[in-house]
């Protein structure tokens, strides 16, 4: 009876390991500095080729839930037009979001007068 459950286990654990090799562990070995050196979350600006807007994502390299990963590009929905495009996400980095400045509060909005 062990023996079956060895057996019907097996090619399901030998998945998953390579799932986690393959998804896992390569987001995971750069987590102080990332590909870009920014941290482990990239941020591209991208155009999309079929509405011609311009949006900022946020990928992490080794990883993708919502795009399908092609070397360099990837395969992912516009989140304006919400159709289905090409983008290469490595070769357009984004500029680093502002940071609020000193006069500002700790919520990024002005203080209180």
């Amino acid at each position: 009876m062990v023996a079956l459950w060895v057996a019907a286990l097996g090619p399901a654990i030998v998945l998953f390991v390579l799932i986690l090799f393959w998804v896992v562990f390569p987001t995971l070995r750069n987590r102080k500095t990332g590909v870009g050196g920014a941290g482990i979350v990239q941020r591209s600006r991208l155009t999309c080729p079929k509405c011609l807007q311009t949006f900022d994502y946020e990928w992490v390299p080794g990883a993708a839930l919502t795009a399908v990963r092609l070397g360099k590009d990837r395969y992912m929905g516009c989140p304006i037009c919400h159709k289905w495009s090409l983008f290469n996400v490595w070769d357009a980095p984004a500029p680093p979001p502002k940071a609020p400045s000193p006069e500002m509060g700790r919520g990024g909005s002005a203080p209180p007068r």
